[in-house]
């Protein structure tokens, strides 16, 4: 995120009422911008569509919009996780020369793991009209683009162009989408969400390859990174899977449906849970305005006094500092995220009529906004452990939510369909707190981590 960084902290150091709205209305667009236009996208084609197509026609669509981003993420989740840390590794090092080679490799890389799953279930699983087959599988390719390409994204600058090719894109396709669907019915619908998916991702990378204007050498280079950041290709597969797997066991829990054949889904409880993670954009917003102002300017102090020698009353002012500035942020964003959270139960019932669901949705959803609440906590003590490069907690952080979030959702059935929900709210709130006592008790003990732990010469 360190273009928008560099923003976010020019605007802090601004003493007025109009910086502070701008850093926050900053922070939205980068953290939220590109997902709220694409739900507001998603939102019109479901409202519009659903008149003119029968109930079966229209859920399919959404079923396979469903799968092409739950199992995209999955795959993609490792090779991002690497080619993330290579790419990070080349900007300390002030050395980009390989950045678009690497672009085009991993996408390559990425799209042979999707072809290896996305064309045999497309092709010959599902039972689908051939031009309904033909774009899911483009859909399922473009949105896993989506995901590499947002990796060499945090490094730009220009997050207005980022988020107005996503407005172009998601906007356009929605637009196309429903201007094709009364003709077309579903390959009307698929047709115009994919074109806009391929007008995104296309505008994405010209926008990456226009900042790394180097040519395209050594696109593979980043394979053997694999081997060596072997742990954080695994936090990626286990936190994709932890994210979707209740929703992968509701989809077989009583009040599933099959769609073509072969796609089951739970339309009530992906909807209820699909608003609810919503309620996560303010907090995610708040978390960076906090991370990219007042930490990071505290990290680069900590380590850069250790660079220049500093002494060790000067190391412990600023470790000590490093811990308050963690300890404040972390209090904003779960006071702002848990007054979120209080007003989107109160107001659950009125929420999900407004989205044409029924008064049953209301426990599930009041559920998953509890559990957004945890999660988005979570993944702020998560993104301090990724700063520190803490791989084994991050290992443990993630498979312990893969674990509890399939485990008691599974259990959760049992109490009935009144609890739909309480397994993944549980599962995040535990998961927070291993989180955050694996977060205390590393950061409490920095410089031993810094001058002990991290020195080569006493292994």
């Amino acid at each position: 995120m360190a273009g928008i960084g560099f923003a976010l902290r020019r605007l802090a150091r601004e003493d007025s009422l109009n910086a502070g709205l701008r850093s926050q209305a900053h922070a939205v667009a980068v953290t939220s911008g590109p997902w709220l236009l694409t739900v507001l996208a998603l939102g019109l084609v479901e409202v519009f569509a659903s008149e003119w197509l029968g109930e079966d026609r229209h859920r399919l669509f959404s079923t396979v919009v469903v799968y092409n981003f739950a199992f995209s993420l999955v795959l993609t989740g490792p090779v991002v996780m690497v080619v993330t840390r290579r790419l990070a590794d080349m900007l300390f090092a002030r050395d980009v020369t390989e950045a678009t080679g690497m672009l085009l490799g991993s996408l390559a890389v990425v799209f042979a793991l999707q072809a290896a799953v996305g064309v045999p279930f497309y092709l010959f699983v599902v039972d689908m009209e051939p031009a309904e087959r033909v774009l899911a599988l483009l859909g399922f390719l473009l949105v896993g683009a989506v995901w590499l390409v947002s990796a060499f994204l945090s490094a730009l600058k220009s997050y207005g162009s980022i988020s107005l090719s996503f407005a172009l894109g998601m906007g356009g396709g929605a637009a196309l989408a429903l201007h094709l669907a009364p003709e077309h019915g579903t390959v009307g619908l698929l047709a115009g969400f994919t074109i806009g998916l391929a007008v995104l991702v296309f505008s994405l990378v010209a926008r990456v390859l226009a900042e790394y204007p180097a040519p395209a050498i050594r696109p593979f280079a980043f394979l053997p990174e694999m081997r060596r950041y072997w742990a954080l290709a695994l936090v990626g597969l286990l936190f994709g899977l932890a994210t979707w797997v209740d929703k992968w066991i509701m989809w077989f829990a009583p009040g599933h449906v099959v769609l073509a054949g072969a796609m089951p889904t739970h339309p009530a409880y992906d909807s209820a849970m699909f608003l609810a993670c919503l309620t996560m954009a303010p907090g995610a917003a708040m978390f960076l305005v906090v991370v990219e102002t007042r930490f990071f300017e505290g990290y680069l102090r900590y380590y850069r006094g250790i660079a220049n020698h500093a002494t060790a009353q000067e190391i412990a002012r600023n470790h000590g500092q490093i811990l308050r500035i963690l300890a404040n942020g972390f209090r904003q964003v779960a006071v702002l995220q848990a007054a979120v959270c209080y007003l989107a139960m109160l107001a659950a019932p009125g929420l999900i009529g407004m989205a044409r669901g029924g008064l049953e949705l209301v426990p599930t959803f009041r559920f998953g906004v509890l559990g957004a609440l945890c999660h988005g906590l979570m993944l702020f003590v998560v993104a301090i452990l990724s700063y520190f490069d803490l791989r084994r907690s991050l290992l443990a952080v993630g498979a312990t939510f893969l674990v509890l979030n399939a485990g008691l959702t599974w259990a959760a059935l049992w109490l009935g369909v009144g609890y739909a929900g309480y397994g993944y709210f549980l599962a995040s709130l535990l998961t927070l707190a291993l989180a955050y006592a694996l977060a205390a008790k590393q950061l409490t003990q920095l410089p031993y981590m810094t001058f002990v732990v991290s020195n080569h010469g006493l292994r």
